[in-house]
């Protein structure tokens, strides 16, 4: 429940953030209100769903084999090299632990997503 919290007020933070970049607080026309509502939840949904998408594919090990990979380069140029595994395989298996939550970041972004979607569908009633 916290990580909704935060992850949601965060969002209003960068929705209000958004709001003011936009001057949404001197507009007097309802169409034009609606439009910056509608971006600044629609930019803020996108992040949060992207951020949670990227976590689940690192999950899921898509990013494994360039991670590894780039530790075995950077170790070529130590002196003592700090590799912790001798095969990608003994990399993976190690990586099967820790994987990172994100379902939560889905949620709220989808959330962001669909008052977007309210915020458009009243932005075109009034235009």
């Amino acid at each position: 429940m916290k990580k909704y919290l935060i992850t949601i007020l965060a969002g209003l933070l960068a929705v209000f953030l958004i709001l003011w970049a936009k001057d949404i607080f001197v507009q007097t026309e309802t169409v034009v209100v609606f439009h910056i509502l509608c971006d600044a939840f629609f930019a803020v949904g996108v992040v949060i769903t992207g951020v949670g998408l990227l976590i689940f594919s690192t999950n899921e090990g898509t990013f494994d084999m360039l991670s590894y990979g780039m530790s075995v380069f950077a170790d070529m140029f130590r002196r003592k090299p700090l590799r912790k595994y001798d095969t990608f395989y003994d990399y993976r298996v190690s990586r099967q632990d820790k994987k990172l939550h994100f379902g939560f970041m889905l949620i709220c972004g989808l959330l962001f997503l669909a008052v977007s979607g309210v915020m458009y569908y009243l932005y075109r009633m009034h235009s």
